[in-house]
């Protein structure tokens, strides 16, 4: 009986041996779990200074080149700005018109000439954050715009060629727009063939 109750003390013994080991393995994998949601934690808030910094910069590049781009056109422009702003856990930016203490939409409180300059200066200004190639290709930009402010938009469009280093192919009809050209080519369609001059 002695022996019987030894065997049971010995295996008891054992058990709480293995559960000792086990709880101190888990108190040290719990111990290093925390130490990592930590890290995590100071990474995730260098991350969103990085970014907050980032956007701050974007903003700042995207909302004065556009608004240069509305000056140059027009006599009384829109101040254009970028916002990026936090919705349903996601960065989303808004583009805003300013006037005369007003603000709102592009597309709600302005004409088709001051979306066709705002939506080129937006190209142009994203394109030179990340430049890929060296070309954008425009038809028919500014075909909104007042014939009297034409010749504006086409010193716009060369002055941020200039700025931005970028190449631009534009497809026009229109003579102030043209005269701002390095190059041009005229193109006539006779009986249905192109022929380039």
């Amino acid at each position: 009986m002695v022996k019987e109750y030894r065997m049971k003390y010995n295996k008891a013994v054992g058990q709480k041996d293995l559960l000792t080991k086990q709880l101190g393995e888990t108190i040290e994998k719990l111990e290093e779990s925390e130490q990592y949601f930590i890290d995590c934690q100071k990474v995730r808030a260098y991350v969103q200074i990085v970014a907050e910094q980032t956007q701050k910069k974007i903003e700042y590049h995207i909302s004065n080149l556009v608004s240069m781009a509305l000056s140059a056109v027009f006599p009384d422009p829109y101040e254009f700005s970028l916002q990026f702003v936090q919705r349903r856990n996601k960065t989303e930016a808004d583009l805003i018109f300013k006037k005369d203490g007003n603000e709102g939409d592009p597309l709600d409180i302005s004409g088709g000439g001051a979306l066709d300059v705002a939506s080129f200066a937006l190209r142009a200004a994203t394109w030179s954050i990340k430049p890929s190639r060296k070309v954008l290709l425009l038809d028919e930009p500014g075909k909104f715009i007042s014939r009297d402010l034409q010749e504006k938009f086409g010193e716009m469009l060369k002055t941020i060629s200039t700025k931005l280093g970028i190449q631009l192919i534009v497809i026009s009809h229109i003579p102030e727009i043209i005269s701002y050209a390095d190059k041009v080519f005229n193109t006539t369609n006779i009986k249905g063939e192109t022929i380039v001059k």
